[in-house]
């Protein structure tokens, strides 16, 4: 008989929760529609893979669709992942953010798009993943799949 220490059953849980996660479902479908119960943000490995993407609680609050929120058709960008884009209600140039993810709920790059302030030239997103620094990107969030992978800054 095998004994589980406390710090193997999360890692456990997590392999378990990406063996039966499918968010195939969800291409094609707005982030706020319903799918198997759960609209996408609400999804449990979606919700897991956010935190773990963004700790600091006040940004991971900016990710969100509220009822004036705006959203697009998920999507399938490379490498086989998927891409959720939502943005203010009539803001959606100057507050903006996406979720792409696996679809078993692994891998999350998280972006988070704050434009106040920032001429067009000069705009730039953060891209979070879990364990790792943020990292600036060029430009607003995706919301296609030929605007992902973002472009990488360069110094002029």
């Amino acid at each position: 008989m095998t004994m589980m220490t406390a710090a193997m059953i999360p890692q456990a849980d997590a392999r378990d929760a990406a063996a039966t996660t499918n968010l195939d479902a969800y291409v094609g479908k707005y982030p706020f529609d319903v799918v198997n119960g759960h609209r996408f943000l609400d999804h449990p490995a979606v919700k897991a893979a956010i935190a773990a993407a963004v700790p600091d609680a006040k940004q991971r609050a900016t990710i969100d669709f509220s009822e004036n929120g705006l959203g697009l058709p998920i999507v399938r960008v490379a490498g086989g992942r998927i891409l959720v884009w939502g943005a203010a209600w009539r803001a959606e140039d100057r507050y903006n953010w996406a979720v792409v993810i696996a679809p078993d709920g692994t891998r999350p790059e998280v972006c988070i798009y704050d434009g106040v302030g920032y001429g067009e030239d000069f705009q730039s997103s953060t891209w979070l993943t879990p364990g790792q620094p943020g990292v600036m990107k060029q430009g607003s969030c995706p919301s296609a799949a030929d605007a992902y992978p973002p472009a990488e800054i360069v110094a002029g």
